[in-house]
Formats: structure tokens, sequence, C-alpha cells
């Protein structure tokens, strides 16, 4: 009995931290599989802008670049290029949409980054706030696919809610409310004195 209890403290501990680990094992392993086969600590590497395959606007996207990132730099074997210059040479290419990159922009993108390989990809939303990652290592001389790699991972952070704009009836409300609070104020001046700088006596009973 006390062997079988020394056991279970002993791996609990283990299993417990496997356990907080889940979510960022999810984008270590798909940056080993990526690179797997790849070599030569002089290599640089860049991480573009994920997106949904149905062009969704979502910040989900950055995320999951961003911790893709994080995963390649803890793996001290490549040069990591900055994710804020990234989305300079992105925006000034206008390319926002990194599944979209065809060869010749992987080229323009990895010769103004100074990068060897890129890293591609696309979400695509399933049931219960999972999500698909497929990820793509591109070589940027040739613009041709070196490896491919899809994970599953959990939404574990908050959407952002962006704010829809007021439609046509709301804003003819807020306009209606306008006038009728500027007729309000207007009688009242009037009724006051307000508008003559007079004051009226008060009157007597």
């Amino acid at each position: 009995m006390k062997t079988l209890l020394a056991l279970v403290l002993l791996f609990t501990p283990a299993f417990a931290g496997a356990k907080e680990e889940s979510g960022s094992n999810a984008y270590k392993n798909l940056v080993n599989e990526l690179l797997k086969n790849c070599e030569g600590a002089d290599k640089k590497i860049g991480v573009a802008n994920f997106s949904y395959l149905d062009e969704r606007e979502s910040g989900d996207g950055n995320i999951v670049s961003e911790r893709i990132t994080t995963e390649l730099v803890r793996l001290k074997k490549f040069k990591v290029t900055e994710r804020k210059e990234i989305e300079k040479v992105l925006g000034e290419l206008k390319l926002q949409r990194s599944g979209a990159i065809d060869a010749d922009s992987v080229k323009s993108l990895g010769k103004m980054l100074g990068a060897d390989w890129l890293v591609l990809g696309t979400l695509t939303k399933l049931a219960g706030r999972q999500v698909e990652v497929n990820a793509r290592l591109v070589g940027v001389e040739s613009g041709e696919i070196i490896s491919a790699c899809s994970v599953k991972i959990k939404k574990d952070w908050r959407d952002k809610v962006k704010k829809e704009p007021a439609d046509e009836n709301e804003l003819r409300d807020k306009d209606e409310l306008l006038e009728y609070d500027k007729a309000i104020f207007k009688y009242m001046d009037e009724k006051t004195g307000k508008k003559n700088q007079t004051v009226k006596e008060p009157p007597s009973f």
C-alpha cells in the first residue's frame, strides 16, 4: 500500500505539469514537425500572419503567429525575425492574408526581411472553440513548400468584439432625439426669460 501511494505521489506532479502545458505543446509540436528535417544555425526564419480560410476579420491569426514565433525562439536553433518587422513589410507589400501569399510574394517578403524560410498558414474554425491550424514552411529562394503540419488547438484567449456601426434607423432616432432636446431647451430658456436676460417675478398667491 505504501509503495502504491509513493508511486501516485511521484507521478502526480508530472501529470499535473503536462496538463498545464497542453496548450503550448500544440505549438511546440507544430514547430518541431515543420523543422524536423531542417538544419543550419545561420538560417533565418519568419512567421507571417495566419488567417481564416473564409477571410473573416479576427485577431486569432495574430495570436497563433505570435505563439509559433515564441516556440521558434525557445528552440534556439535558428534566427527568428521580429513579428513587428514582418507586419511592417506585409503592410508595405499590401499582403494582409498569409494564406494567399504566392511564390513571387514569398520571394519579395523574404528578401526584404533577409529571411531564408517563412512559416505561412491558415485557420479553420471548429466546434467547441477549437481551431485547426494548417502551417507550411516555405523556402524563400524557391518559393516551394519544404514541410507542412496541421494541429488542433483550443482557443484559450478572449475574442475581440468589434463594435458594429449604428444602422440607419438608430442614427435617425438619435437625430430626432437631438432635435427634441434642442426644442425643450429653447422652450425652457424662453420660459425662464434666459433668452432676454430678464428675471420674472414668481407668481403671487
